[in-house]
């Protein structure tokens, strides 16, 4: 298994700073809109784009990692150490357009943590398109090393509210992973990996008791219900996120999620999932001021 810990490394210390091209259409804003919940119902102004209001989910800006994680992934397979995605960061530096025909994404990974029970990945990534930084994320990837214990990592420090927690329940369903899928662009060569979201067979063998919903669905549905709730307490466009992953939401869940907001614009977030097991904890910031249309109701 040291080998696999130096195969590691060695992909580290090669990847230099690789940059891919990023672009996306009006059908992967909204269908991304939909694996997170969003209908014609709850949230017309994210599926419809003649609705007053209509946006882009700010956490769409996780999808311009895409390409860099695959060959993340194709670099690491052979190491053979159980991985997942432990953390999350994302800030827009504007909002995001419906649409982008030509935008470019720069990558560098780097060792955050290494000890005799972990090795943890940042993946940095920031997405540029007309000449001026739009996004920019981190995702961080541990790898359970031989021996090592399961222990849960801090959290992201969440603010303190300034007023009532608010509490919102959503069902999750298995769809919302399948559409997922579709968006990643599903190749015959097996490049995206990810049975585990999509079979009950391959979860189980994983140790999860049904299929796990992607994280970036998860922070989805989060950022969603988080713009549907506080837009009436004055919080206008969600700008960034800081999330950990603490436990699986399968594809059945019923989440219950607590926003703690604060007057400066932070919301603590917490989701238990559906065994009320806490799944992610984090914070969102937000802008101050009027909101637009995020519910999906006509004005």
């Amino acid at each position: 298994m040291a080998d696999g810990v130096s195969e590691i490394l060695r992909l580290v210390d090669g990847w230099g700073r690789r940059t891919y091209p990023v672009r996306w259409s009006l059908r992967d804003t909204i269908t991304y809109a939909i694996t997170t919940g969003a209908d014609a119902r709850n949230a017309r102004s994210l599926v419809w784009e003649s609705a007053p209001g209509f946006t882009t989910l700010p956490t769409f800006a996780t999808r311009f990692a895409h390409e860099a994680l695959i060959d993340f992934a194709a670099g690491v397979q052979s190491a053979a150490l159980p991985s997942f995605a432990r953390a999350i960061r994302v800030r827009l530096h504007r909002p995001l357009a419906a649409e982008c025909a030509e935008a470019h994404a720069s990558t560098a990974l780097s060792v955050k943590e290494r000890s005799g029970e972990r090795l943890v990945l940042t993946l940095d990534v920031e997405t540029r398109a007309d000449g001026e930084t739009i996004a920019h994320s981190e995702l961080d990837v541990h790898f359970r090393l031989p021996g090592a214990k399961t222990a849960r990592r801090p959290a992201p420090t969440a603010a303190a509210g300034d007023s009532e927690t608010v509490e919102v329940r959503e069902g999750v369903h298995p769809y919302q992973a399948a559409v997922f899928r579709t968006l990643l662009g599903l190749t015959a060569d097996g490049r995206v990996q990810d049975a585990m979201h999509i079979d009950p067979v391959r979860s189980r063998e994983l140790g999860l008791s049904a299929p796990a919903l992607p994280g970036e669905v998860t922070l989805g549905i989060v950022a969603r219900l988080a713009e549907q709730s506080l837009g009436r307490l004055g919080f206008g466009g969600l700008r960034g996120a800081e999330v950990s992953y603490r436990s699986p939401v399968s594809d059945a869940d019923q989440l219950t999620i607590r926003f703690s907001p604060a007057h400066d614009g932070s919301v603590g977030a917490e989701v238990l999932n559906g065994q009320g097991r806490v799944a992610v904890t984090g914070v969102l910031r937000f802008e101050t001021g009027p909101t637009g249309s995020a519910n999906g109701e006509a004005p």
